[in-house]
C-alpha cells in the first residue's frame, strides 16, 4: 500500500465533517505561508524603495549646499574688507561687486546697508528701488535682520518677493567693525549688513529641483532658514505630516530646510509579480512554494559562485568591474572621486615551486584577508587573477592620504607568513590611478593602474639589482 493509500485510510476513518475541517486546516496552513512569503517580500521590496529614496534625496541636499555654500564662500572677501575698511566709497564697492556677480552663477545682486540701510547695491540697473530702503521699516524683512544681528553671523532669508521684482533668498551677514583707537575694545562696533541675493529659480533649476526629483513626490520647507518650523518653499505641504515620507535636512548657515518625498505611486506598488506569487501560491500551495524556495537557493548560490573567487571568497573580477562602473557613474553625477589599486605579489611561483600548490593557496587567503585588514568597509577588494588583486578606494584621491595607504598596504603584505613549519614572506608591486584625475575612463583607468603596477615592480626589480660599489 502506498503513502496515499495510508493517508486516504485515515482520513475515511474520520466523518465527513472531520476530513473537510482537515481540508481547511491544510488549505489555511498554505495560505498562511503563502501570505508570508509576500509580505517578506513586500517589506523587502519597501525597504529597496527606500534607500533608493533616501540616495536621490542624498544627491538633492548635496548638490543644494554645494551651491549655495559656494555662493556665500565669494561674498567673504568683500566683507573682510568693510570690517577694515568702514568708510568705503562707490568706487571701492563697485569693483568688488562686479567680480563677485561675475563668478557667481545665482547671484542677482549684492548690497550693504551701513546702520539697516541700502546704500551700496551692484549691478544698480533694474535695482534702483531697493537703494534706501531701511529694513527697520520692513515689517517683512527686518525679523529675519534682527535674527541675524542677534546671532552676529550669516542667515539664509527667503525665498522672498524682490522689491525689484522677481524671487530670490537673501543671505545677510551682519558686519563689525574694531575700533581703531583701541583695538583691545571687548565688543566691536556694528556697522551694518551685507546682503547677497540668489537668484532662486536658477539655483534650483542648477539642482534640478525645478523640474521634481524623478519617481517622486518632493517637498522643502524651511523658509528663513527655519527648518521644521518654516513655510512649504517647494512641493504639497501634506508631504511633511506623512509618516511614510522619507525626509532630510539641508544645512544652511545658522538654519536649514528640510527635505521630504515618497514615490509617486506610494509604497510598494512595484509589486505585481509578488501578487502572481499569490495567486499561484493560493492554487498550488505547498508545492509550488518549496518549488520557488529551491529556485530561489539555487539562483542566490550560483550568483556567490560567479561574482566572488572560490578560493579567496572576495569578489572577483565580474563584481569588481562592476562596482567601478558604480563608482564612475557616482563620480559623473557627483565629483565623488576613486583611487583604483592593482596589486600583483612578487615572485609568487617560486612559493607554488618550492612549497606547493596548498601552501601558494594559503598565501593567496592570507593575503586578501590582509588587503581587507588595512583598507575601510567601504572599500573593495577584489581578486582577479592567480596573484593579482584590485583595491577600489572611494572617496580616496587626496596624494598623501593614498600614500598612507600605498605605504600600510605594504607594510601589511610584507609581514612574514607563517604555515606549520614553513615561513615566509611575500612583497607586492603596486600601481595606481585615479578617478577622474589620471583616467576618466573605467578601461583607462584600469590599464594606467595595470601599467603603474608594472612599472613599481621594474623599479623594485631594478633596485635589488643594484650592487654596491666596491674598492
Amino acid at each position: 500500500m502506498t503513502f496515499t493509500d495510508n493517508v486516504m485510510t485515515w482520513l475515511e476513518s474520520f466523518g465527513r465533517s472531520t476530513r473537510i475541517a482537515f481540508a481547511v486546516l491544510v488549505v489555511v496552513f498554505v495560505m498562511v505561508v503563502a501570505e508570508m512569503v509576500v509580505s517578506m517580500s513586500h517589506e523587502r521590496l519597501i525597504q529597496h524603495e527606500r534607500a533608493d529614496v533616501v540616495e536621490q534625496l542624498a544627491t538633492v541636499r548635496a548638490r543644494l549646499e554645494g551651491e549655495i555654500n559656494s555662493t556665500l564662500h565669494l561674498s567673504r572677501g568683500m566683507i573682510s574688507y568693510v570690517a577694515t575698511h568702514p568708510d568705503l566709497t562707490w568706487s571701492d564697492f563697485e569693483p568688488m561687486a562686479a567680480e563677485i556677480v561675475a563668478v557667481g552663477r545665482h547671484i542677482r545682486n549684492i548690497g550693504l546697508a551701513p546702520d539697516n540701510v541700502i546704500r551700496f547695491i551692484y549691478p544698480l540697473a533694474g535695482n534702483e528701488r531697493a537703494l534706501g530702503m531701511d529694513y527697520t521699516q520692513n515689517k517683512d524683512q527686518w525679523p529675519v535682520v534682527q535674527r541675524a544681528i542677534e546671532l552676529g553671523s550669516t542667515i539664509v532669508a527667503g525665498p522672498v518677493k524682490l522689491v525689484q521684482g522677481g524671487e530670490g533668498l537673501i543671505a545677510r551677514t551682519p558686519i563689525y567693525i574694531q575700533n581703531r583707537n583701541n583695538y583691545t575694545q571687548a565688543k566691536p562696533r556694528y556697522w551694518g549688513l551685507a546682503s547677497i541675493v540668489i537668484d532662486t529659480p536658477s539655483l534650483f533649476r542648477t539642482t534640478e529641483i525645478n523640474s521634481g526629483v524623478p519617481g517622486l513626490n518632493f517637498a522643502i520647507r524651511g523658509a528663513d532658514s527655519m527648518g521644521l518650523e518654516g513655510d512649504v518653499i517647494v512641493g504639497d505641504e501634506a508631504l511633511f505630516t506623512s509618516l511614510d515620507a522619507v525626509t532630510q535636512i539641508v544645512s544652511l548657515p545658522n538654519g536649514a530646510w528640510q527635505m521630504a518625498a515618497i514615490p509617486a505611486d506610494g509604497w510598494g506598488k512595484s509589486e505585481s509579480p509578488h501578487m502572481l506569487v499569490r495567486a499561484v501560491g493560493w492554487t498550488i500551495a505547498l508545492i509550488f512554494g518549496v518549488l520557488v524556495y529551491w529556485l530561489l537557493s539555487l539562483e542566490r548560490r550560483n550568483r556567490d559562485l560567479a561574482l566572488h573567487d572560490p578560493l579567496t571568497k572576495l569578489p572577483n573580477r565580474r563584481l569588481m568591474y562592476d562596482r567601478l562602473y558604480q563608482l564612475a557613474a557616482l563620480s559623473d553625477r557627483s565629483n565623488f572621486g576613486f583611487t583604483l589599486l592593482y596589486v600583483d605579489l612578487n615572485n609568487f611561483k617560486p612559493v607554488n615551486d618550492e612549497f606547493g600548490h596548498n601552501t601558494g593557496d594559503k598565501v593567496l587567503i592570507e593575503i586578501g584577508e590582509r588587503l581587507m585588514a588595512s583598507t575601510r568597509k567601504s572599500d573593495t577588494v577584489a581578486r582577479v587573477g592567480g596573484d593579482e588583486f584590485v583595491v577600489l578606494l572611494p572617496g580616496v584621491t587626496d596624494q598623501k592620504i593614498l600614500n598612507g595607504v600605498l605605504e600600510k598596504l605594504h607594510n601589511g603584505i610584507g609581514r612574514p607568513m607563517k604555515f606549520g613549519d614553513i615561513e615566509l614572506s611575500v612583497h607586492a608591486s603596486i600601481g595606481y590611478a585615479r578617478f577622474p584625475e589620471d583616467a576618466d575612463d573605467v578601461e583607462r583607468l584600469v590599464n594606467m593602474a595595470d601599467m603603474n603596477m608594472y612599472e613599481d615592480k621594474s623599479s623594485r626589480i631594478a633596485q635589488l639589482r643594484v650592487i654596491p660599489d666596491g674598492d
